[in-house]
């Protein structure tokens, strides 16, 4: 049982503002209750009435008689916070706000709800809101909601639950989920979410057995760890968890602040949580909407080889473009599959993989070497899902197709998606057929092949998520650091890094204005200058590279000391440090972040230009285990010098793992202090030899 129980199934519901016209905002919920059937006890609050719609009218909160568990509160901002107070007087523990007039709307606002929720939490009620439409219990008929949420077309009941931040606009995505046959279980426009969030509501969908699939619209969230740990949630429950989120851009950032105030975030930081905690991003009305159909049959793929076939050659053909795009292989069939469908592929089709019957192969005649086919091919151990190009097959051949892979999926469990571009009304007893046995009817090829990808990805997520993670490194007691906010030097920062075991180049300090004593480093050098003030050290000419020998290193110690007295005469130096420079490793950057909605964030790219110009970066959510930095790895666009290129050994991929994990446990341990941590260039070495930090930079807070 979800701990917001009462919230979806309350006993009563209050409806404070409730009006003598239904068609008004305080009438919708109280007229919904009653034309939908609702279970529970109805009270009117308004002290104008005394009865509304034939159901006893109440002056207050307070003077209700009876069990009540919500209150729907449909009055202007200005008397919310009393509502409220009555909620806690009266013991009715949640309350849907429907008003505006809060953070959104700027100073004032902002005052007004600190206030709000400081009564809330005095008195005992938890809020939904406000600035929201409301939530529905589609199940139960429960409708503490208004507007969209309360009118036509009625929903039936079924395994999705939602949330959505923007009530209008989310209530669209459900009714495009409705409109391609999907049921619903919860529904909540969540508006500011000054209490309940979305995060909280879905950990609570995912606790409901009725409720297999969550679709979330947001903006932002404030705590993207309890999102990112319901992902997870989600992944041991076996369920799925699929989420627009908007505001990536900064005009949709801009909009987002003044429609729910919500803190959008950085996409990037988004993507890669969302995908690290095996939440699916989507990106539209027809991708929830195919998502929940295929999602819905229960049926999931082992891997991604993915068989075609059908009549129509340029369905397969734009399938398999969009096939490779998504990362899905279409293999050959099995030797013995093959000797079965040249029994029923005609000799002007195809056996290969997609494989063509031509036009005609579903007519009466020919109809029963279809279903052979479907058979095989679901029988084929290689193949792991079934798509079929039905394109613009219709009347009794679409039945004939229909029956075919309706009896394919009784007797075998892989998963069978269908393309047809036809009016419904044309096929309408096959898409009848289809939809009971649960086979998904996509509109296009191109859709039929992410929604398979996607279906593979869960998969692959899923199993992840449900296999122990590998401890991020061994527990080690974080060291003190300096009191205050400001930079740590280059030695200073290499030091961190070597008590997570990150390897630094051999490094020694020269002391302003003192003779270099004989260095045990070996040429070529590096100088650079040693100052918590100068953090870009080449702009300041605080660098010299490739330094031949012992005689030359002097000169360079003295040219950059006056370089840098020149170019940042108030900055504080701590020395020179000379540094052993590596010749055979190739540069990456490591990189930390202290993100307000997830805290701790690791990004990792190849260095130089690919970094800055191409922006080829991954990022992980800290802390994380070595299969997660490995991914990073394997994510970049340029991943493949890492395998070696031009007569180039390898690269020690497995040491860079090491690194990126070691300095996500490092940044998780120090996130009270750490604003930032840059290491630039980390130099991967090739296959044995290791990596090595040559610069790095830490930034306290």
């Amino acid at each position: 049982m979800s701990a917001l129980e009462r919230l979806f199934n309350p006993r009563g519901i209050a409806i404070v503002g409730a009006r003598q016209d239904l068609s008004r905002g305080g009438g919708q919920p109280l007229n919904a209750l009653l034309s939908y059937g609702y279970a529970g006890r109805v009270y009117p609050v308004n002290p104008k009435y005394r009865e509304i719609a034939g159901v006893k009218c109440y002056p207050s909160l307070r003077d209700i008689d009876g069990p009540c568990d919500l209150a729907v509160i449909a009055i202007p901002a200005g008397g919310i916070i009393e509502a409220v107070k009555d909620c806690g007087a009266n013991g009715i523990p949640y309350a849907v706000i429907y008003g505006g007039g809060f953070r959104e709307i700027g100073t004032e606002g902002v005052a007004r709800e600190k206030e709000l929720v400081r009564v809330a939490r005095e008195s005992g009620v938890r809020l939904i809101g406000p600035n929201c439409l409301g939530l529905v219990n589609v199940t139960d008929r429960v409708y503490a909601a208004f507007g969209s949420m309360t009118r036509e077309p009625r929903l039936r009941s079924g395994p999705v639950s939602m949330v959505y931040q923007s009530g209008g606009f989310g209530h669209s995505i459900v009714l495009c989920c409705a409109a391609a046959g999907a049921g619903f279980r919860y529904l909540v426009a969540s508006g500011n979410e000054v209490d309940i969030t979305a995060p909280e509501l879905i950990d609570a969908y995912l606790d409901d057995e009725q409720t297999k699939i969550v679709v979330a619209y947001i903006e932002g969230v404030a705590d993207g760890r309890a999102l990112m740990e319901a992902g997870r949630k989600a992944a041991r429950l076996g369920k799925v968890i699929l989420m627009w989120k908007s505001g990536n851009t900064e005009q949709g950032r801009r909009v987002a602040a003044t429609h729910t105030a919500s803190m959008t975030g950085t996409d990037d930081i988004y993507r890669a949580a969302l995908r690290q905690a095996g939440i699916i991003k989507v990106h539209g009305f027809g991708e929830i909407a195919d998502l929940v159909k295929v999602f819905s049959t229960g049926r999931f793929p082992r891997g991604r080889n993915v068989a075609v076939i059908g009549g129509s050659g340029g369905s397969a053909i734009v399938f398999a473009d969009a096939a490779d795009q998504y990362g899905l292989s279409l293999p050959a069939p099995a030797p013995e599959t093959l000797e079965i469908l040249k029994k029923f592929v005609p000799a002007v089709g195809s056996t290969s993989n997609p494989v063509d019957f031509a036009a005609g192969y579903l007519d009466d005649v020919v109809a029963h070497k279809f279903a052979g086919a479907v058979d095989a091919i679901l029988g084929d151990p290689n193949m792991d899902q079934l798509c079929v190009m039905l394109a613009t097959v219709n009347g009794k051949p679409s039945l004939n197709g229909a029956r075919a892979l309706v009896a394919g999926a009784q007797h075998r469990n892989k998963p069978i998606l269908v393309f047809s571009s036809v009016p419904r009304e044309t096929a309408a007893e096959a898409f009848r057929l289809l939809d009971e046995a649960h086979i998904p009817i996509l509109p296009s090829p191109t859709r039929v092949a992410r929604a398979a990808a996607v279906t593979a990805a869960y998969v692959e997520m899923r199993d992840r998520l449900s296999r122990p993670a590998a401890e991020a490194t061994r527990h080690l007691t974080p060291p003190d650091l300096p009191a205050g906010r400001g930079a740590l030097n280059e030695t200073e920062s290499k030091k961190l890094l070597a008590r997570y075991r990150v390897s630094t180049t051999r490094d020694a300090v020269v002391p302003i204005g003192e003779e270099p004593k004989p260095i045990d480093l070996r040429p070529p050098f590096a100088v650079k200058v040693l100052s918590p003030d100068i953090t870009h050290k080449t702009e300041a000419g605080g660098v010299r590279l490739n330094i031949a020998d012992h005689a030359a290193l002097r000169a360079a110690i003295e040219e950059v000391t006056e370089s840098v007295r020149r170019a940042a005469p108030a900055a504080r130096i701590d020395g020179m440090l000379v540094s052993e420079m590596i010749t055979d490793g190739v540069e990456t950057m490591v990189g930390v972040v202290n993100d307000p909605v997830f805290g701790p964030v690791v990004a990792f790219g190849l260095g130089g230009i690919l970094t800055e110009v191409l922006h080829d970066l991954s990022y992980r959510v800290a802390p994380f285990d070595g299969a997660t930095a490995r991914a990073m790895i394997g994510e970049l666009r340029g991943k493949a010098i890492f395998d070696g290129v031009r007569g180039r050994a390898p690269l020690d991929t497995e040491a860079l793992a090491e690194a990126l994990v070691a300095v996500s446990r490092l940044a998780w341990d120090l996130r009270e202090r750490i604003q930032e941590l840059d290491i630039n260039p980390l130099l991967v070495r090739p296959r044995g030899k290791g990596v090595a930090a040559a610069d790095a930079l830490v930034v306290l807070r």
